[in-house]
C-alpha cells in the first residue's frame, strides 16, 4: 500500500510541474519563466504580472492573453482556484483574437486546455483530465508545436493512465513525450520525463539503463536550476540504488538531499515525498523511532500546508498591488505639474463654493432657528392655555361629581325618613278603628306606591355609576327591577336595616331578596356579594 501511495504521489509532483515551453517574444515572460524553473516563483509573479499590466496599456490581447495564461501557470502550485481564474480570463482573451488570428487563438487555446487539465489531475477529476489532454492532442497532432504543449499532453496522458494502472498505455504516451521534448530540446520538462523512462527500465529489470535515465535527469536538473526536477531525480536514484545495489547509505544520503532541496520549495508535496522515501527506508531497517519522527514531520507539513496556501495568496496580491502602484506612482509624476494646477484650482474653486454654502446655510439656520422660537413660544402658550382647560375641566368634574353625589345621598336620606314618617303614621292608625284612621291607611300606602323618588334616584345613581344597570341586565338576563334596587343599594354600601326602611320591607324580607339575587348573579356560598356588587 505504501508503495502504491509513493507511486501516487509521485505522479501528482510530475503534474505539478509547469506547464508550457518558455515563451519566444515577450522579455517579460521570458525572465518570469527563467525564474519559475528556478522555482522562485514570487519573482516569476512579479514578472507575469507586470507583463499583463503592460499588455493592458498597450491594448495587446495577445500578450494580455499569454500574461494571463502564465499567471495560471505560476499560481496553481499554490492555488489551484486562482490558477483556474487566470487561465479562464486566458481563454476568453484567446477567443477574442479567433477571427483575425485563428492559428494564435487555437494554439493558445490548447495551452490553456492543457494547464486545466494539469489543475483538473490536481483534483482528483481524471476523466476530465484525460478528455482535455486529448483534445490538446488533436489540436497539436500533424503540426509542429514549439511550445512543448503536446509533448505536456502525452506525459499527463502516461501519468493518467499510470494511475489508473493501465501501464501499456502509460509507457506508450511516456515514450512520445520523450520524443516530444528530445526534439524540441526542452530542458523544462526533460529531467521529468527521463525520470519516469528511467522507473520504465527499472520495472523491466534493465539495471544500467534506467540509472543512466536517472543520471541524465539530475544532470540537467542542475544545470537549469530546476529543484523540483533534483528532488525526484534524487528520490529515484536512492530508490534503485535499494533496488539494485541493496545500499541503504547511499540511499538515505540522497533522500536527505532531496529533503534539504524539498525545503525552500513552495510546494510542500515534494518535501512530503522525501520524507515518505526516508520512511520506507527506515521501515527497511526496523528504525521505528525515525518512522515516527518523519511521519510527525509529515503531519505537520500537512497541517501547515492550507496556512502557506493562503500566503502564497497573500503573496501573490502584494506584488499584484506593488505592481499596480508601481505604474500608478509612474503616471502621477509623469502629470505631476498638470494635476497640481487643476487641484489648486479645483481648491480655490471648492473654498469658495464652500464660503457662499456656509453663508446661506447660516442665514437659512438663523431664520429657520427664529420661526422655531417663535413657533416654540406659541406651543409653550398653547400648552400653558390647554392645561388651564383641562384643570378647569377636572374642577367642574368634580363639582358636578360631588353635585350628584351630594343629590343622591338627599334623596337616599329623603326617602329613608319618608319611609320612616309613613310607617309610624301607618303604625299609629293601625291601633284606631275610626274610618278616618282607615282612610289615613290608604292615603300612606299610596304614598309607598309612588315611583317619583325612585325615578331620581335612579338618575343620580346612574350618573356616578355609568352602565351600572346595563352591565348587569347584559350580563344576568334574569334580574328583575326590584333585584337592581338592591344592587344599586348594596353599591351605596347601605346596611340591612337602612335598605329595608328605604325599601317599605322588612329586614327579613331584605335577607330574602339578597339570597334569591345572590343565586341570579351564580355566586357561590364563598362569594361576597357585596365585594361582587362594588366591583362592577
Amino acid at each position: 500500500m505504501n508503495f502504491l501511495r509513493n507511486i501516487f504521489i509521485f505522479l501528482f509532483l510530475l503534474l505539478a510541474e509547469v506547464s508550457l515551453a518558455s515563451p519566444s517574444d515577450n522579455p517579460l515572460l521570458q525572465k518570469g519563466w527563467a525564474a519559475l524553473v528556478r522555482d522562485d516563483e514570487n519573482e516569476a509573479f512579479n514578472c507575469f504580472w507586470q507583463a499583463f499590466e503592460k499588455a493592458q496599456k498597450d491594448k495587446n490581447t495577445e500578450d494580455k492573453a499569454e500574461a494571463l495564461l502564465y499567471l495560471g501557470i505560476c499560481s496553481y502550485g499554490s492555488s489551484s482556484e486562482n490558477g483556474l481564474r487566470y487561465v479562464t480570463q486566458s481563454l476568453s482573451e484567446y477567443k477574442k483574437l479567433e477571427p483575425t488570428f485563428p492559428e494564435i487563438a487555437k494554439n493558445g487555446r490548447s495551452r490553456c486546455l492543457q494547464l486545466i487539465s494539469t489543475i483538473y489531475s490536481r483534483q482528483k477529476k481524471y476523466s476530465e483530465a484525460i478528455r482535455l489532454s486529448r483534445e490538446v492532442i488533436t489540436n497539436f497532432e500533424g503540426s509542429k508545436d514549439v511550445t512543448g504543449t503536446l509533448g505536456l499532453a502525452y506525459n499527463s496522458l502516461g501519468a493518467l493512465y499510470e494511475i489508473q494502472k493501465k501501464i501499456d498505455s502509460s509507457d506508450y504516451f511516456f515514450n512520445k513525450a520523450l520524443i516530444e521534448f528530445e526534439k524540441n530540446k526542452n530542458n523544462a520538462y526533460l529531467p521529468t520525463i527521463y525520470i519516469k523512462k528511467g522507473n520504465i527500465e527499472k520495472r523491466k529489470g534493465n539495471k544500467e539503463t534506467s540509472f543512466e535515465f536517472y543520471q541524465k535527469a539530475s544532470l540537467i536538473a542542475q544545470k537549469t536550476e530546476n529543484k523540483q526536477a533534483q528532488v525526484l531525480s534524487s528520490i529515484a536514484k536512492g530508490n534503485w540504488f535499494i533496488d539494485f545495489e541493496n545500499n541503504s547509505s547511499e540511499a538515505e544520503k540522497l533522500f536527505n538531499q532531496a529533503k534539504i532541496i524539498s525545503k525552500s520549495l513552495t510546494d510542500k508535496t515534494f518535501e512530503i515525498k522525501s520524507l515518505e522515501a526516508l520512511i520506507v527506508l527506515a521501515k527497511k531497517q526496523n528504525d521505528f523511532k525515525q518512522i515516527s519522527q518523519l511521519q510527525s514531520e509529515i503531519l505537520k507539513i500537512k497541517d501547515n500546508y492550507y496556512s502557506l496556501e493562503r500566503e502564497q495568496i497573500v503573496k501573490n496580491l502584494e506584488v499584484q498591488f506593488e505592481v499596480s502602484e508601481k505604474d500608478r506612482k509612474l503616471e502621477l509624476i509623469s502629470k505631476e505639474k498638470e494635476v497640481s494646477r487643476l487641484t489648486n484650482i479645483l481648491l480655490i474653486m471648492l473654498v469658495l463654493l464652500l464660503l457662499v454654502v456656509f453663508s446661506f446655510l447660516y442665514f437659512f439656520l438663523k431664520r429657520i432657528n427664529k420661526r422655531d422660537k417663535q413657533l416654540l413660544k406659541t406651543k409653550e402658550e398653547l400648552f400653558i392655555a390647554l392645561e388651564e382647560q383641562k384643570r378647569l375641566k377636572e374642577i367642574q368634574f368634580q363639582n358636578d361629581l360631588e353635585h350628584k353625589e351630594s343629590q343622591l345621598s338627599a334623596i337616599t336620606l329623603q326617602m329613608l325618613q319618608k319611609n320612616e314618617l309613613l310607617e309610624e303614621i301607618k303604625e299609629i292608625t293601625r291601633k284606631k278603628e275610626a274610618t278616618s284612621g282607615e282612610q289615613l291607611s290608604r292615603i300612606v300606602n299610596s304614598h309607598f306606591a309612588q315611583d317619583s323618588n325612585w325615578n331620581d334616584f335612579d338618575k343620580y345613581f346612574e350618573s356616578i355609576n355609568k352602565n351600572f344597570y346595563t352591565k348587569l341586565k347584559q350580563n344576568y338576563p334574569k334580574i328583575s327591577s326590584n333585584d337592581l334596587k338592591i344592587c344599586a343599594l348594596i353599591k351605596l354600601n347601605l346596611s340591612i336595616k337602612e335598605m329595608a326602611s328605604i325599601l317599605n320591607i322588612s329586614p327579613d324580607s331584605v335577607k330574602t331578596a339578597r339570597h334569591r339575587l345572590r343565586k341570579k348573579l351564580d355566586l357561590s356560598t364563598e362569594d361576597n356579594l357585596t365585594e361582587f356588587i362594588l366591583s362592577i
